[in-house]
């Protein structure tokens, strides 16, 4: 304990940068060099040859969820800082051989680097025919489906027209019937007296009791008759008669 608790004074001495009299007015003593060691705290723990405790002995720590987009992030990540060290290595692999090597094999490394990239080079050539030839593939088939879609909407628009031509003809041929039947000035004196001898009224009216009234003057039709009924003492006298 005292071990520690001198470490950590020494160590406070050094982050504030102390000058060395100052430590030596601290001990005046000659005295061999302390073991400076970064001690960041001190807590009192269990021995590490002790078993697990009874209260957490059948503990199940909870295992955490994570999302699926969370655990996608971070594979990505991962592989891409494995991919920057790996890179890293091989670049520090490469400068160490090249300083422990001559300038031939320097050279021959170069040449290499160059036919690797010429190849490279001829490769994405060929990828970018085979898919130039996709592409035109594709393009033919679009062409021929926008063409029939095309042609399906002209056939379509043809037909509507059609049918609105048919429509407005039978309009048409409605409103030349019924113009024979309008009013002209040749004909005005004839509609007059036709509508003078024919006289409508539209106007009706119904009282309470239900009766219907035709006209603006109108009368209630006639009640028909019903026959009065025999009272009681007529009704048994006619059954002792027939009795």
């Amino acid at each position: 304990m005292s071990r520690l608790v001198i470490n950590k004074i020494d160590c406070s001495l050094l982050q504030f940068k102390t000058p060395s009299q100052f430590l030596s007015k601290l001990n005046p003593k000659p005295s061999p060099q302390p073991c400076l060691q970064c001690v960041r705290y001190y807590r009192p723990r269990k021995p590490f040859w002790l078993p697990i405790a009874k209260t957490k002995m059948f503990r199940i720590p909870v295992k955490p969820v994570i999302p699926e987009e969370e655990k996608i992030e971070l594979s990505r990540l991962i592989n891409i800082y494995r991919t920057n060290m790996r890179s890293l290595r091989e670049y520090f692999k490469e400068q160490l051989a090249a300083q422990s090597t001559g300038a031939e094999v320097i050279e021959e490394r170069k040449q290499k680097e160059i036919e690797q990239h010429k190849w490279c080079i001829k490769e994405n050539e060929k990828w970018n025919i085979e898919i130039a030839k996709l592409r035109e593939e594709r393009l033919a088939k679009d062409a021929v489906a926008r063409e029939e879609k095309i042609l399906q909407k002209i056939l379509a628009h043809e037909k509507m027209q059609s049918e609105m031509l048919d429509e407005i003809n039978a309009t048409v041929r409605r409103e030349k019937e019924a113009s024979k039947t309008f009013i002209t000035p040749e004909n005005i004196n004839e509609a007059i007296e036709v509508a003078l001898q024919n006289v409508v009224d539209y106007n009706f009216c119904i009282d309470l009791e239900g009766n219907f009234y035709e006209g603006r003057y109108g009368k209630p039709p006639p009640k028909k008759e019903t026959p009065p009924t025999a009272s009681w003492e007529e009704k048994n006298s006619q059954m002792q008669a027939s009795n």
